[in-house]
């Protein structure tokens, strides 16, 4: 749509109907000020302005014009009969978009307003692209950057200063934007830049961690392309960037941090307390990290199921924050606690601000109280308990896995020397985490290295002095460390499983070496052999259908195999302990409830598994005093009960004759410890046999009956090898 201004009628009319026969819709004006009025109510493509006019001339009309409307929304075409080159610059300089002279040169004329037509709409489209790019950026949640490539300059939207907190003051260079990466994200992300310029990418995408003005780490994606020139050089890099911090670090089931973001911000930590180490004023880090693990939580997944599991660990979060609120209202000079699961039945938490050793001691007792509290599940009554190791940062820490893994060192001496409690790392503690991570390498191949060994103990009737069983033990003959006790690597075992391929071999070994002794040695009842089951052992689907395979193998008499377990091996699952039992009492073995009194000691498990014995535990019997009532008493009670429930009762732990005739007199019958004989290798405890069977053959009279050939008087054994 086309307007005309022109005084004279002629050549407004001439000028109107040619362009009107063109194709334009045309309107005309024949004053300055009837031209301002039609412009101001319609919205025109171009003007076509005569400036020679009265009253209001071509030159005043424009340049009120032009103080409303820009030239690339509304040209204007001067029309003019002096041509001089003062009167055009001058009426370019107004604001005109281009002349022609008069008379009009019709073809000349319509070049030039198709031209100016022809930019107009360029000119308005793109500016309606920057409008829909400003809009669409300001609706957008990701924040777009382009970066000029020629200048090293980049602009950055407001919503891509917004995620990092700094509207304000924010410097459009590479550095400034550089500068808030995590060095270790920084390098890997210049490193992509690179690749992607040189062609070696289809598109850049990439993911790093960026430190808001609030302190906190963000997680960014970033995804970008280049605009390169006719020569294929890079000339333009212009992309988005979006926070994915939640998706990235949060727990999906607690909704706490998760492992990922904890470490992030150790990592900024530890970058900063390097910074701060090189300085003059250098002081010690102001952060620690405490590794909680709760105990027994595959006994809850086992019993009650995962998904009351997963509640608990729910509600176990739930605690962790509140602890953590507490704290922080007591403790204004330190920073919020940062909380993470780390997975599984796994946490952690960051303190941050004025540590030490009695800020991080607070904080874990804070939790613990707070577990200490009953969790209800389902209406059912769950108690809970956390093992909590700590470590406090120092400039050692290089690295987040410094730190936690001296955390985690101190959690897992918790559930060494004191489950449930709180320790503090020391460097002792590596030291022996060291040692027990070589012999965890090392462990798993002592069987197949033929580095174990078998020791046997033996067991007494109290009366007769008579050894009736004997109770198999494993020893390791660690090639540098020598001969290791149990106590030495079984948890380990334990904790890796390999104490399954140990506790086959203690069978099989164990049943060749006494099936042997039986023939040598035959008697009335041949000799008993007692092995243990560890925990991790007894609850194999494949327990029993092993020990039948190893019974067949050996040719071992079922009556004369007795399995010692300990009440722990019962205390995940009763359900399934009380059929693991009953199937390995079909097989014909014994069952031994050992460490009595030590557990839970629940009448349960005695009245309701298949148990042929209990074994008071060495705790009991070394404090026997017979000045003391009270010791006895306590270990009558527990042989009364045995009697009623029709259990035997073996004593461990005789080391006096004190013991031993103190626990004849209040009926115990078997018994085993160091006053009839250590633990003994194959060939000693061959010999104990043999001066055991010479002193019953000694002492039997003439005119008697014989009796068994393992039939000794009641003195000890170490005395009658001692004869042989």
């Amino acid at each position: 749509m086309l307007l005309v201004v022109d005084d004279e009628p002629l050549n407004l009319d001439m000028l109107s109907r040619r362009l009107t026969r063109t194709g334009f819709t045309v309107h005309v004006a024949s004053s300055g000020a009837e031209a301002l009025k039609l412009i101001r109510e319609i919205a025109f493509d171009l003007v076509l302005l005569d400036q020679m006019m009265p009253e209001m001339s071509g030159t005043e009309v424009l340049k009120a014009l032009r103080g409303n409307v820009a030239t690339q929304m509304l040209p204007v075409i001067m029309v003019t009969a002096v041509a001089s080159s003062d009167k055009i610059s001058e009426a370019l300089e107004d604001g005109a978009s281009d002349y022609i002279t008069k008379p009009v040169d019709y073809k000349v004329a319509l070049a030039r307003i198709r031209t100016q037509l022809t930019r107009k709409r360029a000119e308005t489209a793109l500016v309606r692209s920057e409008e829909r790019y400003a809009l669409a950026s300001k609706a957008s949640r990701d924040g777009l950057w382009d970066w000029d490539l020629r200048t090293d300059r980049i602009y950055f939207s407001e919503r891509w200063k917004e995620m990092l907190g700094c509207e304000q003051g924010f410097e459009n260079t590479k550095d400034a934007w550089f500068s808030r990466m995590i060095a270790s994200d920084r390098s890997a992300v210049e490193q992509a830049i690179e690749e992607y310029l040189a062609g070696g990418l289809d598109v850049l995408k990439c993911d790093y961690r960026m430190r808001h003005t609030d302190g906190t780490a963000r997680w960014m994606s970033c995804h970008a392309i280049a605009l390169r020139d006719s020569a294929g050089v890079p000339i333009r890099l212009t992309g988005s960037q979006s926070d994915i911090t939640e998706e990235k670090t949060r727990d999906a089931l607690t909704e706490l941090p998760n492992r990922l973001r904890l470490i992030t911000e150790l990592e900024w930590a530890i970058e900063n307390a390097q910074e701060n180490y090189a300085s003059a004023e250098a002081v010690e880090p102001k952060f620690a990290v405490l590794f909680l693990d709760l105990n027994h939580f595959k006994s809850i997944n086992d019993t009650l199921g995962h998904l009351i599991g997963d509640k608990l660990l729910i509600l176990i979060a739930a605690r962790l924050e509140m602890a953590a609120t507490r704290w922080s209202m007591q403790d204004s000079d330190s920073r919020a606690p940062l909380l993470a699961r780390m997975g599984g039945d796994e946490f952690a938490v960051m303190l941050q601000g004025v540590i030490n050793e009695a800020t991080v001691m607070n904080f874990a007792r804070e939790v613990r109280d707070r577990m200490q509290e009953v969790f209800v599940l389902e209406g059912i009554p769950v108690h809970c308990a956390f093992s909590i190791g700590a470590a406090i940062a120092n400039k050692d820490h290089l690295s987040p896995e410094d730190i936690l893994r001296e955390a985690d060192i101190a959690m897992y001496t918790t559930k060494v020397e004191s489950l449930g409690n709180i320790v503090l790392f020391n460097p002792r503690m590596r030291d022996v985490a060291t040692q027990q991570f070589e012999l965890e390498n090392e462990i798993r191949s002592a069987a197949a290295n033929g580095q174990l060994r078998l020791v046997y103990q033996p067991k007494v009737d109290l009366n007769t002095g008579t050894t009736y069983g004997l109770e198999a033990l494993v020893r390791w003959e660690h090639p540098t460390r020598g001969l290791l006790q149990p106590g030495m690597f079984i948890a380990i075992a334990e904790r890796t499983g390999t104490i399954v391929d140990i506790g086959k071999w203690v069978l099989r070994e164990a049943c060749k070496q006494v099936l042997r002794w039986h023939e040598e040695f035959p008697g009335e009842k041949p000799l008993s052999l007692s092995v243990n089951l560890s925990p991790r052992e007894f609850r194999r689907k494949d327990l029993v259908e092993s020990i039948r395979m190893t019974l067949e193998e050996t040719a071992f008499p079922p009556a004369s195999l007795h399995f010692e377990l300990t009440e722990t091996a019962l205390f995940e699952d009763f359900t399934t302990a009380r059929r693991t039992l009953d199937a390995l009492k079909q097989l014909g073995v014994g069952l031994d409830l050992d460490d009595f009194g030590t557990g839970y000691s629940s009448l349960k498990y005695l009245r309701e598994l298949p148990f042929d014995s209990l074994k008071i535990d060495r705790y009991f019997v070394s404090s026997l005093d017979p000045k003391q009532k009270s010791s006895s008493e306590l270990v009558g009670a527990i042989l009364s009960m045995a009697d009623v429930l029709g259990l035997d009762v073996i004593a461990e732990g005789i080391e006096t004759e004190s013991h031993r005739s103190t626990l004849s007199l209040l009926g115990c019958r078997f018994g085993q410890g160091y006053l009839f004989a250590k633990p003994l290798d194959p060939q000693s405890f061959r010999t104990l046999l043999v001066a055991e069977q010479d002193s019953a053959a000694r002492s039997l009279p003439q005119d008697s009956q014989a009796l068994p050939a393992n039939h000794v008087s009641p003195i000890t054994l170490s005395a009658l090898m001692e004869r042989a």
